[in-house]
């Protein structure tokens, strides 16, 4: 079975859009209209102020970061790559070694590799920290 709505209903939603399109209400202005015709007992105004309401509408185009959270987030970025990169290299001198079967040659480069992989991990790893202290002094302390 269908809902008929009365006469009169439609009438005053044609009037209101109407009246609204003409005096150019806004929301708040609706908003009272409504609550005063309903206080009258019409209760009639909710569905064509539902319809008239100005709706915004959020897009989110992503987390909104500070400066300092994205320079952090690359610091980060970089020093996780060269952190990675050097024990790859710490790898590849121990795989020297091994292969190196007694060689000199091989044996002195898969050493020299090693410490100085180890020393670029050392590196890396304390300008990290210096610099995340020296941001968590500067923003959050």
């Amino acid at each position: 079975m269908r809902k008929t709505t009365p006469l009169l209903y439609n009438n005053f939603v044609e009037a209101h859009i109407q009246l609204s399109r003409h005096f150019c209400y806004t929301t708040l202005m609706v908003r009272i209209l409504s609550r005063f015709l309903g206080a009258l007992g019409l209760g009639l105004a909710p569905v064509p102020v539902l319809a008239l309401e100005k709706r915004t509408l959020i897009v989110n185009l992503g987390s909104s970061q500070t400066l300092a959270d994205v320079i952090g987030n690359v610091i980060e970025m970089l020093a996780l790559t060269i952190i990675v990169f050097t024990t790859v290299l710490f790898l590849a001198g121990a795989f020297m070694m091994i292969i190196s079967r007694g060689k000199d040659d091989l044996l002195s480069k898969g050493k020299d590799l090693m410490i100085q992989s180890l020393i670029g991990m050392a590196v890396v790893g304390g300008a990290y920290g210096l610099i995340r202290t020296l941001f968590w002094l500067i923003y959050v302390a």
